[in-house]
């Protein structure tokens, strides 16, 4: 299975790396049963303070800033809502600037393989069925998202608290990553570079782990010497 990873996920839009399809590390989520606006009070805890605040991406600042960030929750298991409501939000996001979250609490937490099925059916079928295939990209988030040959600490790139389904714009991605001069892995490098350094200074992936789930953390002034370390461009500079 493949599908494009656009500048969020860390790596050139142009590549398609292969996400695992085996066994994963067992973890327990117990099922959601909490309200819309906690739902979206914790999303947007996560995204802000990891994706934005550890700029794990320098695209997802700007329409934060700007207002142009929007959530969209879909609860309960039902499929064909799911894929409509992804979809609707991809029809908008088409001509509309900013990005989209569509988060799933309940859909497929407990199961990578089976949450990547929905983003092969938007990349393979419903983006291409609507035109929408060169002017929209969806990255996938998920609790337990793990790269085909991770090395573990990647995959925390791309974990999320809730599976989600980033809409991003295809036009909008591309500006960014000409702002690196057409070479998106230098966010990959740094961002592995930072995550790897973050593991060691904590103590191991399970204390990184309760620093990206937690916004109340005992490791805060070791978080931001490790971002002042790995500020993105700085090595470059030096």
């Amino acid at each position: 299975m493949s599908l494009r990873i656009p500048l969020l996920a860390f790596c050139s839009p142009l590549l398609k790396p292969l996400y695992l399809m085996r066994p994963l590390r067992t973890r327990h989520f117990s099922t959601v049963h909490l309200p819309d606006s906690e739902i979206e009070s914790v999303t947007r805890d996560w995204f802000e303070r990891i994706v934005v605040g550890w700029n794990l991406c320098p695209f997802a600042d700007r329409p934060n800033r700007e207002n142009k960030l929007k959530m969209e929750i879909v609860r309960g298991t039902n499929e064909e809502e799911i894929l409509a409501t992804i979809l609707g939000e991809a029809i908008v996001r088409q001509e509309l600037p900013g990005t989209t979250l569509v988060v799933v609490p309940e859909c497929c937490p407990t199961s990578f393989e089976d949450y990547l099925a929905y983003c092969t059916t938007m990349e393979e079928d419903l983006l291409p069925q609507h035109g929408l295939e060169n002017d929209i990209q969806i990255a996938p988030f998920h609790p337990l998202f793990e790269f085909a040959d991770s090395t573990g600490v990647d995959d925390w790139t791309n974990r999320s608290p809730f599976p989600i389904f980033h809409i991003l714009r295809e036009e909008e991605v591309s500006v960014a990553v000409d702002k690196l001069n057409g070479d998106s892995s230098k966010v990959w490098k740094r961002n592995i570079d930072l995550l790897q350094d973050l593991e060691e200074a904590l103590g191991g992936e399970e204390e990184l782990e309760k620093v990206v789930r937690s916004s109340s953390h005992k490791h805060t002034e070791t978080v931001r010497n490790m971002l002042a370390k790995h500020r993105f461009g700085h090595n470059e500079e030096n």
